[in-house]
């Protein structure tokens, strides 16, 4: 069932079940106004319509077709790429496509280096004068008993 039928406040519930909320918080963050027990059984009531149900089924096929990708099978779609490279004999896409199965194996990892400044706050916000380390220590760190 398309989900033309559905109205917006619908829609937004059957995607808040199928992110995993909770039947009463799919239904509050929907946009529903009721609280509480209330929200639970009117949630508990919205489940149960056909058109809901309906696009609850469709949006779990969808979830569950995307989820039977698994790093086997794309190991195995490029294990065919770079037999495919090499039966054309160009070694760039062979090269690729090992490239690309030694980083879904985690064989390779990109790395950046992250640097940090560390900031001292002024003595005063309008003296432009830093606290030296020790200053700053002194002033700012935690007290020992």
């Amino acid at each position: 069932m398309p989900n033309a039928k559905l109205n917006i406040r619908q829609e937004r519930f059957c995607l808040g079940l199928v992110e995993g909320l909770p039947q009463s918080r799919a239904y509050i963050e929907a946009g529903y106004t009721a609280r509480g027990n209330a929200a639970e059984v009117e949630a508990s009531k919205m489940v149960r319509l056909p058109k809901v149900a309906a696009r609850l089924s469709a949006l779990q096929a969808e979830a569950a077709h995307r989820s039977e990708t698994t790093v086997d099978t794309l190991v195995a779609e490029l294990d065919e790429m770079l037999l495919m490279a090499k039966e054309i004999e160009n070694a760039s896409a062979g090269v690729a496509a090992v490239m690309a199965k030694a980083r879904l194996l985690g064989l390779i990892v990109d790395r950046s280096e992250v640097t940090t400044t560390v900031r001292k706050p002024m003595r005063e916000p309008t003296d432009r004068h830093q606290m030296t380390l020790e200053e700053w220590q002194a002033r700012f760190a935690p007290k020992a008993n």
